[in-house]
């Protein structure tokens, strides 16, 4: 393997291994990005295109924003709070401070839940 190296003359080019756990996407290293000397860059089209690059919003965008906004994980505590609400309220057993720290067993339990989905 050293001997195939050295006949190629690859191993000029390689890094080695402290340099790639230092910094493993060539950071820091000191070959400019642009080779163009700074007078012939035109900054208008460098920054046309980088704008162009920014995510604008979309119709796809939006999508991933409601789709996440009309949870089952969001809707479902919502239901179970205006219902549980309005059933106290009708029957007149209402004692917020009972509701709310129960109200907040609910919260943990359903983000415990979500996270464990998630993973």
């Amino acid at each position: 393997m050293v001997i195939t190296k050295v006949d190629s003359k690859t191993y000029e080019s390689d890094r080695d291994l402290l340099d790639t756990i230092e910094d493993p996407h060539g950071l820091y290293e000191e070959d400019s990005i642009n080779e163009a000397p700074a007078e012939e860059l035109d900054l208008k089209t460098i920054v046309k295109e980088e704008k162009a690059k920014i995510k604008t919003f979309s119709i796809k965008s939006m999508k991933h924003g409601v789709r996440g906004s009309v949870s089952v994980f969001r809707i479902v505590p919502y239901i179970f709070l205006v219902l549980g609400f309005i059933a106290l309220k009708n029957n007149n057993i209402l004692e917020l401070s009972v509701y709310l720290p129960s109200l907040l067993i609910g919260i943990v339990a359903g983000s415990l839940v979500s996270k464990e989905i998630a993973h």
